[in-house]
């Protein structure tokens, strides 16, 4: 999500996505259906100012927590990389200001899930691990239908991790962490 209306209809031509009151309410509508996870997130870099960006991903954390405060709410922080057919972030985040935004929202938001995606490097995820990061995807792909297949489909932009599930959660396990594979259990 883009959180500047400018930036957002900027990248989203057309199509159902283009409607940005649609897409920034749609938290809401998942919490009003009986979702209990509420997960956002702001692309940082695709906006020329990735600090607005993340203050408005952390309001609208803020006020989902408020809102809706039976669910789990969770952001994640995709930094944008470069991309397939040569797209440059407009405002990079460095890993110094990535760290301080984590931290910022780990005191802000106490109980908020905070997501590293593997778009991040593994030295730089194992790194943020203490730090109060909640959830670790591994085993990504990029590329339209990746997980369904073996595909020859260009990635949308390439992952810095390509650890499998098995190598992070001996990663989690050996900073003394214990992964947990799911959270929840069907009645």
């Amino acid at each position: 999500m883009a959180y500047n209306r400018d930036t957002y209809f900027a990248v989203h031509l057309k199509g159902k996505k283009r409607n940005y009151d649609w897409r920034l309410a749609a938290p809401d509508r998942g919490a009003e259906a009986g979702m209990r996870k509420l997960g956002i997130a702001a692309l940082l870099g695709l906006h020329d100012d990735w600090r607005f960006e993340a203050i408005a991903v952390a309001a609208h954390a803020r006020a989902l927590v408020k809102r809706w405060w039976r669910c789990e709410v969770s952001v994640s922080l995709p930094r944008l990389r470069p991309a397939a057919g040569g797209f440059e972030p407009a405002d990079p985040v460095g890993d110094r200001d990535f760290v301080q935004l984590l931290c910022a929202l780990r005191i802000l938001l106490p109980d908020l899930g905070i997501t590293l995606s593997t778009r991040e490097a593994p030295a730089f995820r194992d790194a943020l691990l203490p730090l109060g990061v909640t959830t670790m995807s591994a085993g990504s792909h990029t590329e339209p239908g990746g997980y369904a297949e073996p595909s020859d489909a260009e990635p949308q932009f390439e992952i810095a991790d390509s650890r499998s599930p098995a190598e992070m959660a001996a990663v989690i396990r050996a900073a003394g962490y214990d992964p947990v594979w799911k959270d929840w259990q069907r009645t």
